[in-house]
């Protein structure tokens, strides 16, 4: 019977034959993503398979499968070494497709004083040779399936691996651009729903990174006239300093399912009128949840922006606050403004108070009102206007 390390023409083929319907199996769902490491690595004593999807810009781990390695370094690798693994310097710019042995292009021990060596590769016994596959998931993802073997059985290994990587390399890509496609797919019909169900504001659909992927006819005149929303380089923004902070925040939370539910936000634009923007994350539907684990579609998030008041010489008295939330007239008087589009600043400084007392007063009429916030307090004002 022929030796496991006898690594001829016949083996190689074997092996790249079973890695190759274990990613068309995963793909299809008729298998299981480890079960593509698991064919690597089983054909390859002493070793651990590993096949994941990082985003070393924005230090997110989209996708992880693995065979060999224990749960608590998968685990540690998942929540941190991911972000810090010294390889990624050498995968992010090498061409797409590359196939590459560690000990012929970044031996582990050259990075031997680094926290990823000492306290997750060597831990794991001997296992730091390895050989890898680099592919380009789209949208800074970089797709990495990769072996790793001891070192004292690189002579043995090295060349098959590397060889039955390259035999994979179209299976990998071939699937990592169809879930792509299905990715782009189903995010563009969930944004042109979205935007389908709100054409009587400006309305459009971005990512976690500002970037517009949709937007209607309303939200691009806003758009080209530069406030209360601009577009700089791909990004969206708003004309506010300290809207666009909080706004840039809400994104990121809703972009990482930190936040789920819809979020509003009120301020005043560069000519004085007041705005509302209300945020609400969109999830793309998974028609084939096999093949887009491998490629994730992201979490989109619907903006609408509505303008909140009339021009500061049309703000109606708001007499019927009065009656309905118990406000005093010197708070119907500060509603009035703030429906102007005056800060509370600003509002401090015409009635003559101390900014303080100014606070005081919003805090007031916030309780009186059951408003959570000045934004929910704004949307108010505009519709009893």
């Amino acid at each position: 019977m022929r030796a496991v390390a006898d690594y001829d023409e016949a083996r190689v083929a074997a092996i790249a034959r079973d890695v190759s319907e274990a990613i068309d199996r995963a793909a299809f769902d008729s298998g299981d993503w480890n079960d593509v490491p698991a064919a690597l690595a089983r054909a390859f004593p002493g070793s651990f398979g590993g096949f994941w999807n990082n985003n070393p810009y924005r230090e997110e781990l989209n996708f992880l499968a693995a065979h060999n390695i224990a749960p608590e370094f998968l685990k540690s690798y998942e929540e941190h070494f991911a972000f810090i693994n010294p390889w990624t310097a050498f995968w992010e710019p090498i061409p797409n497709g590359t196939v590459a042995a560690s000990e012929v292009v970044a031996p582990a021990r050259t990075f031997d004083r680094t926290e990823f060596y000492n306290d997750w590769l060597k831990p794991q016994k001997d296992v730091e040779a390895a050989t890898g596959l680099k592919l380009v998931g789209g949208r800074g993802e970089v797709v990495t399936f990769l072996l790793h073997y001891p070192l004292d059985k690189s002579d043995r290994y090295e060349t098959a691996a590397v060889e039955v990587l390259k035999r994979v390399k179209n299976s990998v890509d071939r699937s990592i651009t169809l879930a792509r496609l299905l990715r782009n797919r189903s995010e563009l019909a969930v944004s042109g729903a979205a935007l389908l169900e709100r054409p009587h504001c400006a309305a459009f659909v971005t990512d976690s990174a500002r970037a517009v992927r949709d937007a209607n006819a309303q939200a691009t005149q806003l758009f080209s006239k530069g406030s209360p929303v601009f577009v700089r380089r791909g990004r969206v923004l708003l004309s506010d300093n300290d809207a666009d902070t909080r706004f840039g925040q809400l994104l990121r939370n809703m972009g990482n399912a930190v936040d789920r539910e819809r979020s509003i936000l009120a301020f005043r634009g560069d000519s004085g009128s007041a705005w509302e923007v209300i945020l609400a994350p969109l999830q793309a539907s998974v028609g084939t949840p096999g093949i887009l684990t491998l490629v994730p579609p992201q979490t989109l998030v619907l903006v609408l922006v509505t303008e909140l008041k009339p021009m500061a010489d049309d703000v109606p008295d708001l007499s019927n606050l009065a009656p309905l939330f118990g406000l005093t007239k010197s708070e119907i008087v500060f509603c009035r403004k703030l429906l102007a589009g005056e800060s509370v600043t600003e509002i401090a400084d015409s009635l003559k108070l101390s900014v303080e007392t100014a606070r005081t007063r919003m805090k007031a009429i916030l309780h009186k009102t059951e408003s959570p916030r000045q934004s929910h307090l704004m949307l108010l004002l505009s519709r009893l206007s």
